[in-house]
């Protein structure tokens, strides 16, 4: 099969969307496949701006480059990573008697992201994405990039549930795929006993839950001394003092950027992992945690929504004070329930590799191709 693929998100390997991108994509070219694969940095037009109006940039930045590059090369089929495709799609699906399958590959539907992001700022958790006075909702632009290929890939079931809701496509037109782990977090030798170190590794963002981890782990370090937080990649810069009550900071460790490399055994020092956040397409860094033996609270969003509650994680619904108090506190006094947790999660997540994930996605691939061709 010949796929030009284009990504919204930079095309680069150690952070999570660019992870997984490049990584499908290397695995249907050593199947066999050809894959040209182009990120922002090839289509958006007047990249010097920055973030200003991105999406409707990159939005007008790709069609023009996809026609270019149709002309150039047939393709069999046209795989978009990224709401941002919409106005592409619309157009080419309207062309008569087209031959070539389009798919939306998303690693998180920008229209459930959205509709999130506005429930909880009507709820007062945190503000509006659409807050300026420069800011447009998209939503129903996005829905074109979803409703209006030929079917959807997702990286989590609980999105591809809303899509299906939402009748995006028929149900054999929706299909999701876990997220991959690398190699380097299976079959991991791990101690399941463990210090009391609670951990959140991702962006210090309003989306993450950051409100409620301020609240309730203050909470919990003020009542529980012998315990411990670390913070993991919140950026260059993180003052916990900003945060925290100073009586609590001296028990707060923080690691503002850190090296993949470094990850397994940051995560084989902690007890816990805590990911409240408001809306994830999937979560990597659950997953990995679960890899290394961690036990794990999270909000009903992306991976976390696949697991089961009391058996393989804690779920909070809404990641909301003192919801996360009271289940970190959980685990915290019942050690039993911790390590139930932290190997039930450990064995679930040996099945997130990469060669099964490639071949599903290329059986699917040829399926959908071929009902296309077959009409």
């Amino acid at each position: 099969m010949k796929i030009l693929a284009l990504s919204n998100c930079p095309l680069v390997e150690f952070q999570g969307s660019g992870y997984v991108i490049i990584n499908f994509c290397r695995g249907l070219r050593n199947l066999g496949h050809e894959v040209d694969l182009f990120g922002p940095e090839d289509f958006e037009p007047f990249p010097g701006l920055g973030g200003v109006a991105r999406s409707y940039r990159q939005a007008l930045g790709m069609l023009p480059f996809v026609l270019i590059q149709m002309a150039r090369k047939h393709y069999d089929i046209l795989e978009f990573y990224g709401g941002e495709a919409w106005l592409t799609i619309s157009l080419l699906s309207k062309l008569p008697r087209r031959d070539f399958l389009m798919v939306s590959h998303s690693n998180g539907l920008e229209t459930q992201y959205f509709e999130t992001l506005i429930c909880y700022s009507e709820a007062g958790y945190i503000d509006n994405p659409y807050r300026k006075w420069y800011q447009f909702n998209q939503v129903a632009l996005f829905k074109k990039a979803f409703d209006q290929v030929d079917a959807i890939v997702t990286v989590s079931n609980n999105d591809a549930k809303y899509a299906l809701n939402h009748f995006y496509q028929v149900p054999s037109r929706i299909a999701s795929i876990d997220n991959p782990l690398p190699e380097t977090f299976l079959g991991l030798p791990v101690n399941f006993s463990r210090e009391p170190v609670i951990g959140f590794c991702g962006s210090w963002l309003p989306r993450k839950g950051i409100k409620t981890i301020i609240a309730d782990m203050s909470r919990l370090l003020q009542d529980y001394p012998a315990c411990r937080l670390k913070l993991i990649g919140v950026r260059d810069g993180f003052a916990k003092g900003d945060y925290f009550p100073a009586a609590v900071v001296s028990q707060i460790d923080v690691l503002p950027s850190v090296d993949r490399q470094q990850l397994t055994d940051i995560y084989q020092a902690l007890s816990i992992l805590i990911l409240p956040s408001f809306y994830e397409s999937f979560g990597l860094v659950l997953a990995e945690a679960m890899a290394c033996g961690c036990a794990v609270v999270a909000s009903r969003v992306g991976f976390a929504a696949s697991l089961t509650h009391g058996e393989e994680a804690l779920i909070i619904d809404p990641p909301i004070s003192p919801q996360l108090y009271e289940a970190v506190k959980e685990l915290i006094l019942d050690e039993t329930l911790r390590l139930k947790l932290a190997k039930a999660g450990y064995q679930r997540v040996q099945t997130l590799r990469w060669p099964s994930a490639i071949s599903r996605l290329e059986t699917l691939y040829s399926n959908w191709l071929a009902e296309i061709r077959s009409k």
